[in-house]
């Protein structure tokens, strides 16, 4: 579901360890200021659960790439499996924005760089921050198509 203002506060007070510590250590921002700040060219969608905000995510559209991001709830975990699954389905729907996307992970979050592997995102470089911080960038491209016709137009048989 496309991102509202009201999940702020819910996503906020169940925010994972993980993503606290990124925040603080990495980015130097708190959470709240930075979801408040989120711009207009970001497309940010929320995850919910039983009504419950328990990831989000969005696209920073650049000239010829977009640069994707997620947070997590404490309560993703108990749905990892679900939302692993359902990624798949949000990175082909970005591909549809963007041919190549990349994603800027801190080298403290191993089970992000999993996830984005198991996407088909592969590790490029690492980049070390102003502040003495690292982190890794992945890139996905778009997978050639194996044929030139469209499945849809696959002659059918009765």
């Amino acid at each position: 579901m496309p991102f509202h203002e009201r999940h702020i506060l819910p996503f906020i007070r169940n925010l994972s360890a993980e993503n606290i510590r990124e925040f603080e250590t990495l980015y130097e921002i708190s959470p709240l200021e930075a979801l408040y700040d989120l711009s207009p060219d970001e497309l940010v969608f929320v995850i919910e659960k039983d009504d419950k905000p328990i990831a989000m995510t969005g696209i920073v559209l650049r000239e010829d790439s977009g640069v994707m991001w997620a947070l997590f709830s404490n309560d993703l975990r108990k749905n990892w499996i679900s939302f692993a699954r359902a990624s798949e389905m949000l990175i082909q729907f970005y591909h549809t924005i963007r041919e190549t996307i990349y994603s800027e992970v801190w080298t403290n979050n191993e089970m992000i760089h999993q996830w984005l592997v198991h996407l088909g995102f592969e590790p490029e470089c690492f980049i070390e921050k102003p502040n003495g911080q690292s982190v890794v960038r992945f890139v996905r491209c778009q997978p050639e198509l194996n044929h030139v016709q469209a499945d849809t137009l696959r002659p059918v048989l009765h």
